[in-house]
């Protein structure tokens, strides 16, 4: 009886593609055991671009197929278009859709009819990472149409959801490939001279943003674990939550209309005060990987000295479990935070600012923010798990980039594409 399941990315990935090239990995080694597992398990014909020495550090020139790329930007979709045709690449795999070479990349593989693969960091975590063709986030390619989720759901493998293999993660794994990786790109900047990241490149900077993360989490772990037991003790009463997000990251300067965290924030609270009920409280939580980078009080604080009648209504929290909030809160507004997706789990009604692949009607509320205050809808239970247990079937693997990911047995031999 012929398999009527649907497969998933990587499967597709590897079933119809023989001749793949790798751009820029995640910051690490994931890549180099990306690449063995392509070749050694599943015989593919494997390349791979370096753009600094940061990516050569952790994928060195001397494996096979390895090439640098060193001329300007201004001059890599050319010397793309020629790369792939004269190595009869059909299949090409980035990590993170937005970053300027992968932009260029993208376009490139589809006026060459190849087909384009993005990884990202794991939309349902903390142990998974996500593998989509043709985009991830929102510019993932699946339908924002309930019925096409609820059509799936009978032909996915796994339809009850059980937790995933945990593996190892945290910020220290990951900080220590990312001291390697930006020591190397910066000390050895003359190989790769006309390179341009798409972050700040430097390690003087990020090691001053780690400190100062260090300090303030200790100054302010013993009242945000306080703060948590009194929203578990109902001191807050009926409250939202406001996620923010990392002030650089891709879903604010790619996919929303604001300029920056900043003024998303800004907006948010403009909002609740005109439109918020008088017994609504509002919690702004930041984001844990941007405590050392940026810091919204003095922001805050001045707009409540505009609007002073929402004094001991809006609170600013650093390191309190998100967890906490998702049990005991009325809602949350994001801008397209992963966040939100944790949110729906615990049945919470979500308010979407940005763009989201998971802003679905039937998902998330599809009115305005200002009846979101007053009147928030919690996701239809049904159609939430079918989109989640697609997404487990198809667009996730377990692991993480920075420590271990545990690629599925993937039966079949491979069809090439030509």
């Amino acid at each position: 009886m012929e398999n009527t399941f649907i497969p998933s990315s990587l499967e597709e990935l590897v079933g119809k593609n023989s001749r793949i090239l790798l751009l820029q990995g995640p910051i690490g080694p994931f890549f180099k055991t990306f690449s063995q597992w392509l070749s050694e398990r599943h015989h593919k014909t494997v390349f791979k671009l370096n753009f600094n020495y940061g990516d050569e550090t952790f994928y060195p020139l001397h494996i096979p197929r390895t090439f640098a790329y060193r001329d300007t930007y201004q001059a890599f979709p050319a010397f793309l278009a020629a790369f792939v045709q004269e190595n009869l690449i059909d299949a090409v795999v980035c990590f993170g859709d937005s970053r300027p070479y992968h932009i260029a990349a993208k376009q490139v593989a589809e006026d060459y009819g190849l087909s384009f693969w993005a990884f990202e960091e794991g939309y349902f975590r903390p142990f998974y990472i996500t593998l989509e063709q043709n985009g991830v986030n929102a510019f993932s390619p699946l339908p924002r149409d309930a019925a096409f989720f609820q059509t799936a759901f009978p032909k996915l493998r796994q339809q009850e959801y059980s937790e995933p293999p945990a593996v190892p993660g945290g910020f220290l794994p990951m900080a220590k490939c990312a001291v390697r990786y930006y020591a190397a790109a910066n000390r050895h900047r003359s190989r790769y001279p006309h390179y341009i990241h798409h972050r700040i490149n430097s390690l003087t900077h990020y090691i001053g943003a780690w400190a100062r993360s260090g300090i303030k989490r200790a100054v302010y772990m013993l009242q945000d674990r306080k703060f948590g037991r009194e929203v578990e003790n109902g001191r807050y009463g009926r409250f939202y939550i406001l996620p923010l997000q990392v002030f650089n990251d891709s879903q604010v300067r790619v996919h929303s209309d604001f300029s920056s965290v900043q003024n998303f924030l800004l907006h948010v609270l403009t909002s609740f005060a005109a439109h918020a009920p008088d017994d609504t409280n509002l919690i702004v939580k930041h984001h844990p990987m941007d405590r050392g980078f940026t810091d919204y009080r003095q922001d805050i604080n001045r707009f409540l000295q505009q609007h002073p009648k929402l004094k001991g209504r809006i609170f600013y929290v650093h390191d309190a479990p998100l967890p906490v909030f998702l049990r005991y809160g009325a809602g949350m507004v994001t801008l397209n935070s992963t966040s939100g997706l944790s949110a729906l789990i615990h049945g919470m009604p979500v308010k979407i600012i940005g763009r989201a692949s998971y802003d679905i009607p039937g998902i998330t509320f599809q009115g305005s923010l200002a009846e979101f205050w007053k009147h928030p809808v919690p996701p239809d239970e049904d159609l939430f798990h079918a989109y989640r247990m697609y997404h487990i079937n198809t667009t996730q693997i377990n692991g993480s980039f920075y420590s271990e990911v545990r690629f599925p047995e993937i039966g079949g031999s491979a069809t090439p594409a030509r």
